[in-house]
């Protein structure tokens, strides 16, 4: 902590010239000293940019925070080796050679290892582009101030550059004020895609094969490309369309076109710089004749651009070669590529590698090809693939306007029952005729599905399938949810047509997301992948290159939101497990795609932690997750920091895969307690939400009412759009209200009744418990994030938001209920671990308090926000009530920071 201690310092004394050669002296003051208390004059706490402030300095801390973390890392990898570093390759190679693997062993399953980050645009980054790109050149300016190597005069040069980066960061607006629209969204992930991700997934691969020679592992096992795990990247946005107007057809069309647009430009970028590297000469020597031959070969297929090309660096092959190679990329006059796929652009690059190797020049093959195929392979024509995804009860009204537009009677299509609508479906499947002709109206929900399924169609038809990803079905609720698509396909015209019937050339996904949708997912999963269409969509999948293999979703945040932390995380183990058991019955490999937040409440976390507590033979090779919201800049925004977290994600995944389909399944005495355990939690958690008068305690006691008014998305905080109710309200924006006002509630509440009960009534299990802590990762990780919550969360800070309730016996029934439970969890979790947190985690325990006095002073500034702001709505003083929310919001903004989560 002490360099962090140092590090704040120097940038706050660097913020506070910048303010004082401002001439805002006055603000000065209002900086804090981490850790310290501000002062408590009346003057200094109501001036109107305390909250700017107190938000910088959040902004700065956790900036220092990051880069301490990357500076610990590199010194612990100098000081101790690579393998030392904790869910790094390093570490998780050695691991899996000490567990009994043979380098031949790990070398042959890596091949098989799928990993797919899917950034999504969630409502959930509260910051600003603007303000992002600020914090990456400041961020840059903290590491380049690492270097011992500099005189006085750089090192004042370089304390004048962070004040510049200071003074353009205060001066700039911080918070959204107007939603961002889809474009900006997208422009945000196609930054990361294109700026961020080709450079660091050279760098993990260059780890890798470290780690790789450091262990003195065989180098000839993994010097191809293809010999690695197989690393892709997913995007919902401009394909999720769940609750989101704005995303239509037109939206998805652009998306799939900007990204093909600048994935072409990522190759032809890397292509042109190994252009200028290869100035091998065939003076000094000689290119095979089958290489020469192919050029000569290529220039004659190319015409007279490939005549062009022979008469630039003559008696260089190898530049000629990259040079028609860019040629094909670019497409001549009408702009399009050659390369019918990024595979023909792959062999091009394989055959100018083994032309290399002929030459003895092994080792810029291995080094300048092998990162740009690495580059295509990963990046392809598309960047990231699009998924779409659309809510079942949205498909509902669409198949019923189908059904109504074509002249059927009864055509009210949710009313049906679960048997007459399979019925329905298998019966059209039959038959290639459509529903409606072309031009005919549908209805809005019809004309929206139609429309993005035609663009689609045009797409494979243009492209391949190559830049789709899945085709996900949210609130995924029975078979027909799913088989349902398959009319919507048909009726587009994207169907496929084979011997055996026609077939859908895209994965169709479940996506289950409450509890009870969990508890029926291994049934409507059966049923599904016995389905012929679905049989023979998988088999035309698996003859692409794939392994037969699908997909499913499975939801953190409703699980959470429906029956708390303890319900969610045993049911999701408990599926992931029953879900296997029906894809091995079937002999399906099963894809899991986890839809993980960023919060504790939505299964966020670290990812090799994440990994331990998967269900023993869940991962089969393939694994999804979603980065989404403000994860996505917390974990890559900065290139150490996202070279880190992606190394973390490869590394853990691949050898979580391979201990899931080597080792033997570990059996915990303490399983068979959790059913029993998770339903008395689950009732506790229950209970609360349903008595009377919650709505109005939550609606009041939470900014949630203000988190709505929030800007920092493009979708909608509800589904619907109507009153707020429990299951129209987002889990995010539920997560963060709670969070907002320090009671974290969903991470830890029914826990300790559902502890304290066990302890009670089965002191037996509950010693099993005591003793399956450390040996047990799952009920460990669940554990110690119910108790991060905890200490998270701010006793005296839920008293002053509840009193925010207009109702006396509202307030003290819901208060002293969550009050009792909060004190109970905390009693128990401490009584689990054997002794406080303040003992055990005093990193953590340092963190929180390095934030909560500054914290403390922008709760107190935003109930008292919040307090005028709904007064004013109250009596209609609309405009009135319009001049108070944007400090309002910057109170949110401020507190995210400092909280360094949101929803």
């Amino acid at each position: 902590m002490e360099k962090v201690k140092n590090d704040i310092n120097y940038l706050l004394d660097c913020f506070r010239e910048v303010l004082e050669e401002l001439g805002e002296l006055d603000l000065v003051k209002l900086i804090p000293l981490p850790g310290m208390d501000l002062p408590e004059s009346r003057n200094i706490l109501s001036h109107a940019k305390l909250t700017q402030v107190l938000s910088m300095y959040f902004q700065l801390l956790n900036m220092v925070e990051e880069n301490t973390a990357a500076q610990y890392r590199r010194s612990l990898e100098t000081e101790k080796g690579i393998s030392y570093i904790n869910g790094l390759w390093g570490n998780k190679l050695k691991e899996l050679l000490q567990k009994g693997f043979n380098e031949g062993q790990i070398a042959s399953m890596l091949p098989q290892i799928r990993i797919e980050p899917v950034l999504t645009a969630h409502p959930t980054e509260a910051k600003r582009a603007s303000v992002l790109y600020h914090h990456r050149e400041l961020y840059l300016l903290l590491v380049k101030r690492e270097n011992s190597m500099w005189t006085p005069r750089e090192k004042e040069a370089i304390r004048e550059d962070v004040k510049l980066c200071l003074e353009r960061l205060w001066r700039t607006g911080e918070i959204y004020l107007e939603k961002p629209e889809i474009a900006s969204e997208r422009n945000n992930i196609l930054h990361y895609l294109k700026n961020v991700f080709p450079s660091v997934v050279e760098e993990v691969d260059r780890r890798f094969l470290y780690a790789w020679k450091q262990l003195e592992l065989n180098p000839e096992l993994v010097q191809e490309p293809e010999q690695l795990a197989q690393l892709k990247f997913g995007n919902w946005v401009g394909g999720d369309r769940d609750g989101h107007p704005f995303v239509t057809p037109e939206v998805t069309r652009n998306t799939l076109s900007e990204f093909r647009k600048e994935a072409i430009s990522i190759h032809r970028n890397a292509l042109e710089k190994l252009g200028g590297l290869l100035s091998l000469s065939s003076a000094l020597q000689v290119p095979s004749t089958s290489f020469l031959d192919k050029v000569q070969e290529q220039a004659t297929a190319l015409g007279d651009i490939g005549q062009l090309c022979l008469s630039r660096n003559k008696g260089e092959p190898w530049r000629q070669w990259i040079n028609m190679m860019l040629e094909k990329l670019a497409g001549g006059d009408q702009n399009k590529p050659l390369y019918k796929s990024h595979k023909e652009l792959l062999a091009d690059l394989r055959l100018l590698k083994d032309s290399l190797r002929e030459i003895g020049a092994s080792r810029i093959a291995d080094s300048e090809i092998f990162k740009i195929e690495r580059r295509v392979s990963i990046f392809g024509f598309h960047l990231a693939v699009l998924d779409i995804r659309q809510n079942s009860k949205y498909h509902d009204k669409a198949i019923s306007q189908l059904l109504q537009a074509a002249g059927f009677f009864d055509y009210d299509f949710a009313a049906w029952s679960e048997e007459k609508r399979i019925y329905f479906i298998n019966e059209e499947l039959k038959t290639t005729r459509p529903f409606v002709l072309p031009g005919m109206e549908c209805g809005e929900e019809a004309a929206s599905v139609l429309k993005t399924y035609q663009v689609l169609a045009e797409h494979i038809r243009e492209y391949g399938t190559d830049g789709i990803g899945s085709v996900i079905i949210s609130m995924t609720r029975n078979l027909s949810d799913l088989l349902v698509i398959y009319l919507f396909v048909r009726e587009a015209g994207l169907m496929q047509h084979s011997p055996e019937g026609m077939l859908c050339p895209l994965p169709v996904v479940p996506l289950f997301e409450t509890l009870d949708d969990l508890e029926n997912a291994p049934v409507i999963l059966d049923r599904f992948l016995n389905h012929p269409m679905v049989r023979r969509s998988l088999r035309y999948q698996a003859a692409k290159g794939a392994i037969l293999e699908q997909q499913v979703m499975l939801g953190y945040s409703d699980s959470n939101k429906d029956g708390g932390i303890l319900a969610s995380q045993w049911n999701l183990y408990k599926t992931q497990k029953k879900l296997t058991e029906v894809s091995t019955s079937n002999n399906i490999a099963l894809m899991f795609f986890h839809g993980r937040g960023g919060t504790i409440s939505r299964g966020g976390g670290k990812t090799h932690r994440f990994m331990r507590i998967l269900p023993h033979t869940s991962l089969s090779g393939s694994f999804r997750m979603t980065i989404q919201g403000e994860t996505i800049a917390q974990q890559f925004a900065n290139w150490n920091n996202a070279a880190y977290n992606l190394e973390l994600l490869c590394a853990s995944v691949a050898s979580t895969t391979i201990k899931h389909k080597s080792l033997s399944k570990k059996e915990h005495s303490f399983e068979p307690y959790l059913d029993a355990l998770t339903k008395h939690s689950f009732s506790h958690y229950q209970s609360l939400l349903k008595e009377k008068g919650f709505l109005e305690f939550y609606g009041q006691a939470t900014p949630i009412d203000a988190i709505e008014n929030c800007r920092h998305g493009s979708r909608p905080s509800r589904r619907t759009g109507k009153k707020r109710s429990l299951g129209d309200l987002r889990a995010i924006p539920w997560v963060f209200s709670w969070n907002q006002s320090r009671f974290y509630l969903p991470a830890w509440y029914g826990v300790g009744t559902a502890l304290s009960s066990l302890k009670t009534e089965s002191p037996e299990a509950f010693a099993i418990l005591q003793e399956e802590l450390h040996s047990w990762n799952f009920i460990n990780h669940t554990l110690l994030n119910i108790e991060t919550s905890l200490y998270s969360a701010n006793e005296p800070f839920m008293k002053k938001y509840a009193g925010l309730v207009e109702s006396d016996s509202i307030r003290s029934t819901f208060l002293d209920k969550i009050l009792a439970e909060f004190h109970r969890t905390k009693e128990i979790v401490d009584e689990i671990f054997g002794s406080p947190i303040e003992t055990r985690r005093q990193r953590m325990v340092e963190t929180v308090k390095m934030r909560e006095s500054s914290l403390n002073v922008l709760h107190e500034q935003q109930i008292e926000k919040l307090e005028e702001w709904r007064q004013l709505v109250k009596q209609e003083k609309l405009e009135e009530a319009e001049t108070k929310i944007m400090p309002l919001l910057l109170t949110i903004n401020a507190i995210a920071s400092g909280l360094k989560t949101t929803g």
